[in-house]
């Protein structure tokens, strides 16, 4: 097959690798609705991304000494960080955030070799699902 170098509209295309061939319109209609889902997924995984690293930001934070208002006028109730515990924390968030990197890595590069396979309904596709998933996933987002 002749790959094309200019957007065209057809419901015949291979996507990502030979056993994910559409040859009719039903078949395409099932791929644009599974790659809109995975183009929304994508930007929920980079919500989650940003959570666990606002998560590990507060984890680290708490640990290093720094004092809250109820801490200060109570200096009794302040522990002392340990140590063994801090490192094990940090690990477990790195780990978890380089995990969710590689997730986010291949469904970016996924969906760019999606957009590449230059079928103008695929290629919509991932549009509509990332601005549908960010959309749904960041909506909570403060203006400032």
């Amino acid at each position: 097959m002749d790959m094309p170098m200019s957007f065209y509209w057809s419901n015949q295309a291979i996507i990502l690798f030979d056993g994910w061939s559409v040859q009719d319109a039903t078949g395409m209609a099932f791929s644009v609705i599974a790659i809109i889902c995975v183009g929304a997924l994508f930007e929920g995984l980079k919500r989650l991304v940003g959570w666990v690293a606002k998560g590990k930001k507060m984890s680290v934070n708490r640990d290093t000494g720094e004092t809250s208002d109820l801490e200060e006028r109570t200096p009794l109730l302040k522990s002392p960080p340990d140590v063994a515990l801090t490192r094990k924390r940090k690990f477990r968030f790195h780990l978890a955030q380089s995990l969710l990197h590689v997730l986010q890595v291949v469904l970016a590069y996924c969906l760019m070799l999606v957009v590449m396979t230059y079928n103008g309904w695929l290629a919509g596709a991932v549009f509509l699902g990332a601005g549908l998933g960010h959309f749904v996933f960041f909506a909570d987002i403060d203006i400032k």
